[in-house]
């Protein structure tokens, strides 16, 4: 009876943690790509102090920073990596929960264009407000 019940429990437990994220997060995904601008101006970053979750950074690729709304969780994050590693051209991935930005390594003389970008966020349930490239 008490594995019963706590079996229960930890149901209710994730289905409301599920709702909450989906009704929370995940439901702004709507974006008027026709009059959406970003600011795709470079930004100096410094690539020695940046570590990468996931994969590497290739020295002669570019650099992705992406200002993203919405990430709460470290499910975000994982879901966010899983989406982007699986495209070749990416090298490295990191998830900045805190700062609401992905870094994202790509592997020289490869580039992904600002509107993938924010489709592979819009699908996942995210919102872009800010695509910053740096040429390493």
């Amino acid at each position: 009876m008490k594995q019963l019940i706590t079996i229960l429990l930890t149901f209710i437990f994730w289905t409301s943690i599920n709702s909450y994220a989906e009704e929370n997060n995940h439901d702004n995904n709507e974006m008027d790509h026709s009059n959406h601008e970003m600011d795709h101006s470079n930004h100096e970053m410094d690539n020695e102090k940046i570590t990468l979750q996931e994969g590497s950074i290739d020295p002669n690729g570019i650099l992705l920073t992406v200002t993203v709304e919405g990430m709460v969780c470290d499910f975000c994050a994982q879901a966010i990596q899983k989406v982007f590693l699986k495209k070749e051209e990416v090298a490295g991935i990191t998830v900045d929960l805190d700062n609401q930005n992905v870094i994202i390594a790509l592997k020289e003389d490869t580039n992904i264009t600002d509107n993938i970008i924010e489709d592979l966020f819009i699908n996942a349930g995210y919102n872009v407000s800010e695509i910053n490239r740096e040429k390493l």
